[in-house]
């Protein structure tokens, strides 16, 4: 009986120190850097992950490349952590009246006083729409192989107001009275890798500009690092 109790003990704080080390701290690296570089890199002899993570950070440090973000998020082993760095943007998305064509130029009225744009019918808008500028990292990480290793589920989304589209465009006696709304730029990746425990990887690669933008020079590398943590002491 004795064995048993001294056999639960130990069973018991094996979980418990296992339990404790099931903290994943998440680390993912956004690198702009010039195009050809990213091509002399990735298309002769393939370099490891952390080779290029620390080629592209030495490259910045000097002036030849740009550290974008880099986000940072610690987590429990098998569960969900989300970590969001937005604004929310509100714009005009619907005109009642005309259902969103151009009216032409205003009407002029006599009483300057209802030459106010808010009693055009044609520029009353009663839909908005809402959308978040910034980035949203979304991660769940699975400690495996002893904490050697962590199969990482992870989505990140990354949106820019990138400009101003003109929907109306009209003046009246304040100036300019057109009426814009946002034009956003997104990146957006999902996938599930898994990574050595505390070593960078290259996780993608993206265009900083919609496809639609000619020559672009440069690209965005995307590296991402899991460490898997020991327990908080309480002192």
């Amino acid at each position: 009986m004795r064995i048993s109790s001294i056999a639960i003990l130990l069973f018991s704080a094996l979980l418990a120190t296992g339990a404790a080390a099931q903290q994943v701290r998440v680390t993912v690296r956004v690198i702009e850097l010039p195009h050809a570089q990213v091509m002399k890199w990735t298309g002769g002899t393939p370099m490891k992950g952390w080779q290029l993570h620390d080629e592209a950070v030495k490259l910045a440090l000097a002036g030849g490349a740009e550290i974008v973000e880099t986000n940072l998020i610690t987590g429990r082993s098998g569960e969900r952590s989300v970590v969001e760095s937005i604004a929310e943007i509100i714009y005009p998305a619907v005109n009642d009246a005309n259902d969103g064509l151009d009216p032409g130029p205003p009407v002029p009225l006599e009483d300057p006083l209802l030459s106010l744009r808010l009693f055009r019918p044609f520029d009353v808008f009663t839909t908005f729409e809402t959308r978040n500028a910034g980035v949203i990292l979304d991660i769940e990480p699975t400690v495996a192989a002893g904490g050697k290793m962590v199969d990482l589920r992870l989505s990140l989304d990354i949106v820019d107001r990138a400009s101003l589209a003109t929907f109306t465009e009209s003046r009246d006696h304040w100036g300019d009275a057109s009426v814009r709304t946002p034009v956003f730029d997104s990146k957006r990746v999902t996938s599930s890798i898994q990574l050595a425990d505390g070593v960078f990887e290259l996780w993608n690669v993206f265009n900083p500009k919609p496809v639609a933008v000619p020559a672009v020079t440069t690209r965005m590398m995307i590296f991402v690092c899991a460490d898997v943590l020991p327990s908080s002491e309480v002192k």
